[in-house]
């Protein structure tokens, strides 16, 4: 039997090319007049206008059977300000309000200001004094800001230290993102033995300083000035320019191997290699896993290994495409990769979303490009029944398509890449008390990289119930994948995911958070490979209930890691090159305990009573659970801070490292192991063809033939062709293994030397 939800994909396409036949039609052109009838002789300028005729028509008359379509021509349409919708621009129920490309044409919804090259100007003689020595000034321009009218180019920031925010304006030069500056250079791996683009700290001089050369005792012993390793004098430029009133701010993992903290630097002190910060990060300076230093204020000794690198920085263009904006000068400083002159320049500066739609209904978005926004490409606020397909959402300073509330939302074959933070954000989607579904379809997208500003996951869901994921190829992502946080009954199915944690570490392909309430997500037939730097399927910090089903995982840190919850089920999955698939305890040692959030994050949706009363008997029956939910959770001597009810069991694992449990009611069993990848006996292992004849295999995973040409992308009435694995990078894997720390590992490794402590 088909699917609901992709039934309900099924009838809404056959819908939308019956009625298009049959419904009222206006059409807008850039050539257009806004004093036209809007026809396809005489169109309208812009699609506001088209918009506000619609909001007439309605108030008039009915909308026709076949709905109303706006055709909007090829070209660019530039935006000040968001175009909104709302309830009052909402089809209805057969009669939708379509936003559709013309035929063939390519209309740009453009967020973003153009510049004219005529306004850059050579750098000036002031500047060029700051420029990196390696390079030619005269192929470095400048462009006065302070006379544009921008709204973000005061500050760096609000405050003298940030996450995840961006707060100024971002660059394109023909539609591509051009780099801020950086030091150390985005690839550059420093005596090859750091991660790429990024260099460490040699130790914590206190609470707020930190050693970039000799003057530390750094756990890893190593105290080589990076820094001045080139032989530019970088410390002594640095320092001129602090001292000339110019903003150096360092983006570092200072104390976790996550969400690094953007600081403001107060002074460099050349006396004994060191950088102070004009704030402390918060708790402090150093790993949060090295020895404690000083207890007031707080600061550790520091592992040696805390990555940073510098941000936005005159002094450290020396690549093409790169620039800084100096907040001192009011200048945007830029290194073009072709002469100034034949480069279409563009600066998003409008925090706005170029589209915005709130509370509002039978709204269809076809064939249009989104670009050039320092906010989200599309927001929508509590809006039903709307389609987006065959759009482009990129170059935008945020999220590709952000969805807060609603439901029967379909988001269909668009492709997402360029953003400064997520893909699409999904928020209180359905309700978790009621567990009422959203049916929201997230459906045979095309999403790469991303999180180019802010570190951030190509897809995150929070809060949802009933979400459909399906069918989409995410790569390129400095984090996770795909993140949820407090969800249920979403169905996660034919995903491909690949090169994934390039900025961060302690992650998973799919990382799932929430504690012992996030019962009912379903994981199956997907394939992540070459993620060597992430786990596969990660149910973190007591996440529970989560099912892993005829899934392949390929090259990752655990294949699967359930991370102390409950009732998370491994089954006829197919784990590749992965270092081992583990059960751990860790609730016993993080207090996963009665009397803590986990129960009261359980507990506040009324367990005893309807509907998740009910929901726990069909839980059991359903996955055929041992666990009696909710009774055992909340009995301590069933010990609910034990990962109990978790199982993996009949899956094949081909050049891995061991299943792992520690204690709990945990089963691992029926498993196959094959020792040798050659024996595995893949049609193609190099081009990621993991068919197979293999009867171990076959045993556990019996359809993996006939599913693996089904995984990812598909052709479909918006997507006509579909690119390669070795066209989108997916052949090989672009960071070094181990490169960064997982939690994981560090509690580990702090846990077995204080254990070592009190032994002796």
């Amino acid at each position: 039997m088909m699917n609901p939800l992709k039934l309900n994909i099924l009838m809404l396409v056959l819908s939308f090319w019956f009625s298009l036949a049959h419904s009222q039609n206006y059409y807008v052109s850039p050539s257009g007049n806004d004093h036209n009838p809007g026809t396809l002789q005489k169109p309208f300028a812009t699609i506001t206008k088209a918009r506000d005729t619609v909001r007439k028509l309605k108030k008039n008359k009915s909308i026709p059977n076949g709905g109303i379509t706006i055709f909007i021509r090829g070209g660019n349409y530039q935006f000040t300000s968001s175009f909104e919708l709302t309830a009052e621009d909402a089809g209805e129920k057969n009669k939708p309000i379509r936003y559709q490309s013309y035929k063939n044409e390519k209309p740009s919804f453009i967020g973003g200001l153009l510049v004219d090259s005529k306004k850059w100007v050579p750098i000036n003689s002031v500047a060029r004094k700051r420029l990196h020595p390696g390079i030619d000034a005269s192929k470095i321009y400048e462009l006065d800001v302070s006379v544009m009218g921008l709204k973000n180019v005061a500050r760096f920031a609000p405050a003298n230290q940030f996450t995840t925010d961006w707060y100024i304006i971002d660059l394109y030069a023909d539609q591509k993102r051009q780099p801020v500056s950086q030091w150390p250079d985005p690839g550059e791996n420093i005596r090859g033995k750091n991660d790429p683009g990024w260099t460490t700290c040699n130790g914590s001089k206190n609470n707020c300083s930190f050693y970039y050369g000799w003057g530390g005792h750094p756990e890893d012993r190593d105290t080589t000035d990076e820094v001045d390793a080139d032989g530019t004098n970088r410390a002594r430029r640095w320092q001129n320019s602090i001292n000339e009133g110019h903003e150096l701010w360092l983006k570092g993992l200072w104390r976790t191997p996550w969400a690094p903290i953007t600081t403001k630097v107060k002074a460099i002190h050349l006396e004994d290699q060191s950088i102070e910060f004009c704030e402390q990060p918060p708790q402090g300076m150093g790993s949060k896993y090295s020895p404690v230093a000083n207890n007031n204020p707080l600061w550790r000794v520091g592992s040696g290994k805390e990555n940073w690198l510098a941000i936005n920085f005159l002094d450290e263009i020396n690549q093409p495409g790169e620039w800084a904006l100096d907040f001192k000068d009011g200048k945007l400083y830029y290194y073009p990769p072709k002469p100034i002159g034949q480069l279409n320049m563009m600066i998003a500066d409008m925090v706005m979303p170029v589209i915005r739609m709130q509370s509002t209904k039978y709204v269809q978005l076809n064939g249009i490009s989104i670009e050039g926004g320092l906010g989200n490409g599309i927001e929508m606020d509590d809006c039903s029944n709307i389609l987006i397909a065959d759009c482009s959402i990129r170059n935008v300073g945020s999220t590709g398509i952000c969805m807060n509330g609603g439901e029967n939302n379909i988001i269909q074959s668009n492709d997402i890449y360029e953003t400064g933070g997520w893909g699409m954000e999904l928020k209180n989607l359905g309700n978790r008390f009621t567990l009422a579904s959203s049916n929201v379809t997230i459906i045979n997208n095309y999403i790469h990289h991303v999180g180019n500003l802010a570190f951030k996951e190509a897809v995150a869901l929070e809060n949802c119930v009933g979400v459909l994921i399906s069918h989409n190829l995410l790569h390129d992502i400095p984090k996770g994948a795909i993140r949820t946080d407090n969800v249920n009954n979403c169905v996660f199915e034919y995903n491909e995911i690949h090169n994934i944690a390039l900025k961060e570490g302690d992650t998973g392909v799919f990382y799932n958070y929430g504690g012992w309430s996030t019962y009912g997500n379903i994981f199956k037939y997907n394939f992540s490979h070459h993620t060597n730097r992430a786990n596969g399927f990660y149910s973190d910090d007591g996440t529970s209930g989560d099912v892993y089903f005829k899934n392949i995982v390929q090259g990752a840190i655990s294949a699967v890691k359930f991370g102390g919850g409950h009732d998370n089920l491994a089954e006829n999955n197919l784990f590749i090159e992965s270092h081992d698939q583990t059960v751990d305890d860790r609730g016993i040692n993080r207090n996963y305990r009665l009397g803590t959030n986990y129960e009261t994050n359980l507990t506040k949706f009324k367990i005893n009573a309807e509907p998740w009363k009910s929901y726990g008997v069909k839980l059991k029956s359903s996955f055929n659970l041992t666990t009696n939910l909710w009774s055992d959770v909340l009995n301590p001597s069933w010990h609910p801070e034990y990962p109990n009810g978790c199982r993996m069991n009949n899956n094949v694992a081909v050049a891995c490292g061991p299943f792992v449990k520690k204690l709990g009611n945990v089963e691992i069993s029926g498993n196959n192991t094959i020792q040798k990848l050659a024996d595995a006996a893949f049609y193609d292992y190099p081009k990621m063809d993991l068919r197979t004849d293999n009867k171990l295999i076959l045993e556990k995973f019996p359809d993996l033939n006939e599913v693996f040409p089904k995984i990812g992308l598909q052709k479909d009435q918006y997507r006509k062709t579909i690119p390669s694995r070795e066209e989108t990078g997916g052949l090989e894997n672009r960071t070094k293994t181990d490169a960064l720390d997982t939690e994981d590992k560090m509690i580990d490794q702090v846990s077995s030397v204080t254990n070592h402590r009190k032994s002796k």
